[in-house]
C-alpha cells in the first residue's frame, strides 16, 4: 500500500511541488523529478521512505546529510533549496542539474579536448579541498554525479553525515583518473600531459591531506600553460 501510494504520479506535495518522474533510488530513499508549482522551476526532490520513519536512526542520517549539503552549497555544486515535512515524511528539495552526465558521454563515445577536461578536474580538486578544509564527509563520487554543462561542469552535492578523512578525496580523484580517460580526445593539445596528471594520481598509493593541493597545483599549472597557446592562436 505505501509502495503505491509512493509511485502514484504525478503527485503535489506541500502545495508547492508537482513529483512527476523517479529519478533514482535507494534503499531508504527516492529522488523524483519535481517542478515548483509558482516559479515553475525544476528540481530535484528526495523523499524519506515513510517505512522508514520508524527507524530513528536512518531519519536522523537524512536529516543530517540535508544539513551538511545545506552547508556545502557553491558555484559547482547543486543548490539546497529546503527541507520539508509532508504526507508524514522528510523531503529534501534540490537545484535539478541539466546539464549531460558524464558517465552518458562516454556511453555515447563523446571526446573532450584535454583543456576541457583539465578544467572539470580543477573544479572537483577544488570541492574535495573546500570539504576537507570544512571536514564535511561525502558520499562515493562517480561519473553519475558529475554535468558537463557547455562550457562548464557541475556536481551534485555529496555532502553527507558522518566524519571525513582523506579517503573521501582520494575516493574522488582516484575514480575520475581513471575514468577520464575513455572522455579524452587524445588529440587534442597537452593531452599528453593531462594523461600524465591522472596517472600520477592512480599511482598515488599514500595520500594524505597535502596530496589533494598537490594535485591541483598540477593542475593550475597546466591551466595555465593552455592559457598561453591560446593567447598565441
Amino acid at each position: 500500500m505505501v509502495r503505491n501510494s509512493v509511485y502514484s504520479l504525478p503527485r503535489l506535495i506541500n502545495n508547492r511541488y508537482m513529483l512527476t518522474a523517479v529519478l533514482r533510488e535507494t534503499s531508504d530513499s527516492i529522488v523524483y523529478a519535481a517542478t515548483q508549482q509558482v516559479m515553475r522551476r525544476e528540481v530535484a526532490v528526495e523523499s524519506l521512505r515513510a517505512e522508514c520513519m520508524a527507524d530513528s536512526a536512518k531519519v536522523e542520517l537524512f536529516l543530517e546529510r540535508a544539513r551538511a549539503q545545506t552547508r556545502m552549497g557553491g558555484k559547482f555544486v547543486a543548490t539546497t533549496l529546503e527541507l520539508i515535512f509532508a504526507e508524514n515524511t522528510w523531503h529534501l528539495v534540490r537545484e535539478r542539474i541539466k546539464g549531460n552526465p558524464l558517465e552518458e558521454l562516454i556511453a555515447a563515445e563523446t571526446r573532450l579536448s584535454a583543456a576541457e577536461l583539465c578544467e572539470f578536474m580543477l573544479c572537483l580538486a577544488r570541492n574535495c579541498i573546500i570539504h576537507d578544509m570544512e571536514g564535511v564527509a561525502t558520499a562515493p563520487f562517480s561519473l553519475h554525479n558529475a554535468f558537463f554543462m557547455g562550457l562548464s561542469f557541475r556536481f551534485d552535492n555529496l555532502a553527507t553525515a558522518g566524519t571525513r578523512t582523506i579517503k573521501c578525496s582520494q575516493q574522488a580523484l582516484t575514480t575520475a583518473a581513471a575514468e577520464l580517460p575513455k572522455l579524452l580526445d587524445t588529440a587534442s593539445p597537452m593531452a599528453d600531459d593531462f594523461m600524465a596528471i591522472l596517472r600520477n594520481i592512480s599511482a598515488t598509493t599514500a595520500w594524505v591531506p597535502r596530496s589533494v593541493l598537490d594535485v591541483y597545483e598540477d593542475l593550475v599549472r597546466l591551466q595555465l600553460l593552455f592559457m598561453q597557446l591560446n593567447a598565441k592562436l
